[in-house]
């Protein structure tokens, strides 16, 4: 496994979307590495409710490229593995309630802030499927902004996917249905040429 020495804003200018990717496979050294920095990310009361399928197979990967799970994203059959970021919704509201207790009861937290909580997490339990489906991929979100990360310091490159049919990848893969797919992340080992587009809004734009 090969990491180069970066700091954290060197990772960041050097990450960008890439397509196109060689033929070399992900070692099983490599697959565990970005998990564990996804399982390192930070989450909203500690809930950590991303799971991650993770798809090496050749027949497997071809499917991802098909009108059916993606609308054709052929570039996809090329990633060495096809991360499918997934949100466990109802461990999202489990474990959020249960550190809500723990604060409250341990008083690591108190006053008006822990009142917040408790009743963040308890509108969590009878709010819409939406909306926990939102908080939780939020907390899918992060984990993935590490992964992405610790990708680049690895040499290698990443494509975040968010067009997808969830129905056909679950049923495909047996995904169990009280979870919910995020994301796709392709990735692999960047071909040669890849153009490294990095273009951002300038930083005028986006402070208000």
């Amino acid at each position: 496994m090969t990491t180069t020495k970066m700091g954290v804003m060197d990772a960041i200018l050097a990450r960008h979307s890439v397509r196109a990717f060689t033929d070399t496979p992900l070692a099983e050294a490599e697959i565990v590495a970005l998990l564990e920095a996804a399982r390192l990310a930070p989450s909203s009361l500690n809930s950590q409710p991303w799971r991650y399928k993770v798809v090496v197979d050749a027949a497997d990967k071809a499917f991802f490229a098909t009108s059916q799970a993606t609308r054709s994203q052929g570039f996809l059959a090329g990633a060495a593995a096809i991360f499918v970021c997934c949100a466990d919704v109802a461990g999202y509201v489990r474990d959020s309630q249960a550190a809500a207790f723990f604060y409250r009861d341990n008083k690591i937290i108190e006053g008006d802030t822990m009142d917040g909580i408790v009743a963040y997490v308890a509108h969590a339990e009878s709010a819409p499927d939406m909306a926990r489906f939102g908080a939780a991929a939020m907390n899918v979100g992060l984990a993935n902004a590490f992964l992405m990360l610790r990708a680049v310091e690895m040499g290698l490159g990443v494509c975040w996917v968010g067009m997808f049919n969830e129905a056909a990848i679950k049923e495909k893969f047996g995904i169990a249905p009280a979870l919910r797919v995020v994301s796709l992340l392709a990735v692999g080992h960047p071909a040669p040429g890849d153009p490294g587009e990095h273009r951002r809004k300038p930083l005028a734009d986006i402070r208000l």
